[in-house]
């Protein structure tokens, strides 16, 4: 991973890894936000879909380490807990303000100021991370990469500039 991170911040000098332009179209693109916004300035739906699935399968790859370790009493908090993608972010939601308002309150920990009592949080989410970070991180280089490769073919571009489509 901290190659990989190393790479993202050179930001597509051509060559500056020793590595060939067939093996780094996601440095070339510049990062995963800066691929998110040239996919969103042309308007390809195709290719953002698709960004977001990679991202929602990663945000699923969480999912069973964090049900792991949640608290149940009734279980409404572990079913609850859902995994979504956006372009460039994966997220791991838990709770509703209907069916489960407390979620936060057991994740964070909870103050109340008019008794001065203080809960002490149980983060499932923040703890599972680390655990399922090494089964996530090569899938998702491997689509992002794949994602960047399919927009440099498809656009004849590593990245857009300027405004965005109307």
């Amino acid at each position: 991973m901290a190659e990989y991170r190393r790479d993202i911040k050179i930001k597509g000098l051509a060559g500056a890894t020793g590595r060939t332009k067939k093996n780094q179209p996601l440095v070339r693109a510049g990062g995963i936000s800066a691929l998110a916004t040239s996919l969103r300035k042309i308007g390809d739906e195709e290719l953002s879909k698709e960004m977001k699935a990679v991202t929602k399968a990663a945000a699923e790859k969480i999912l069973p380490h964090a049900k792991k370790r949640v608290p149940v009493q009734t279980g409404r908090l572990r079913d609850s807990l859902k995994a979504e993608g956006t372009r460039r972010y994966a997220r791991i939601k838990a709770g509703s303000a209907k069916r489960v308002p407390y979620a936060r309150a057991i994740h964070s920990g909870r103050y109340i100021p008019s008794t001065g009592q203080r809960t002490r949080g149980t983060p499932f989410i923040r703890k599972a991370i680390p655990e399922a970070w090494p089964q996530i991180v090569d899938e998702f280089v491997k689509g992002m990469n794949r994602i960047a490769r399919k927009f440099e073919k498809k656009h004849g571009a590593s990245r857009v500039v300027g405004r965005f489509k109307k």
